[in-house]
């Protein structure tokens, strides 16, 4: 038994999972670097959850944006919705500094506005397809995930996770 090269074999690919596993542990899934970091956005079309007004990512050009992924069911969405809206009061509608863009994936438009409504945001928010395909162009794999964009169009900075008040000061600094 100890010397057949089965029972090595079967215990070498054991530790070598088991190895494999306590690295995985040890990486915080919160700084996967992001290959979108430091070129253009991706472009897209979203409706408003109103089914009114429509916005073009690329229209947007001259402004930062902060693009956010959420959904309704989410809770860290719910600790950083007061953040955001009060981020898009002082530099969004009273100044029109910064472009807040919302957008909502794998969630129903019932759902999607109750959650606004709820939290009263009054930030642009749209639903991404059924397919999902805005949130699949970012690379989008949990909620939120929260996007930085310069006035040139071009992503400088991602988080995952709940956004603070401080994160989105700092980022957004060098153009207010």
């Amino acid at each position: 038994m100890w010397t057949s090269w089965k029972f090595w074999t079967v215990w070498a690919s054991i530790l070598g999972l088991i190895a494999l596993f306590a690295f995985g542990f040890t990486t915080d899934p919160k700084k996967v670097p992001s290959p979108l970091i430091g070129n253009p956005a991706p472009d897209f079309e979203v409706t408003a959850l109103s089914g009114v007004e429509k916005i073009r990512l690329s229209e947007l050009k001259g402004k930062p944006v902060l693009l956010n992924y959420w959904a309704s069911w989410c809770q860290e969405c719910k600790v950083e919705a007061p953040v955001l809206e009060a981020f898009h009061q002082k530099y969004g509608s009273a100044t029109e500094q910064i472009k807040v863009v919302g957008i909502a994936i794998q969630d129903t438009p019932v759902n999607a506005k109750a959650f606004a409504k709820r939290f009263g945001k009054s930030y642009f928010l749209g639903l991404d397809d059924y397919a999902g395909n805005i949130a699949l162009d970012y690379g989008i794999y949990g909620v939120p995930e929260t996007f930085f964009i310069d006035p040139e169009g071009t992503i400088f900075y991602k988080h995952i996770g709940a956004v603070t008040d401080e994160l989105l000061e700092k980022k957004f600094k060098p153009f207010l």
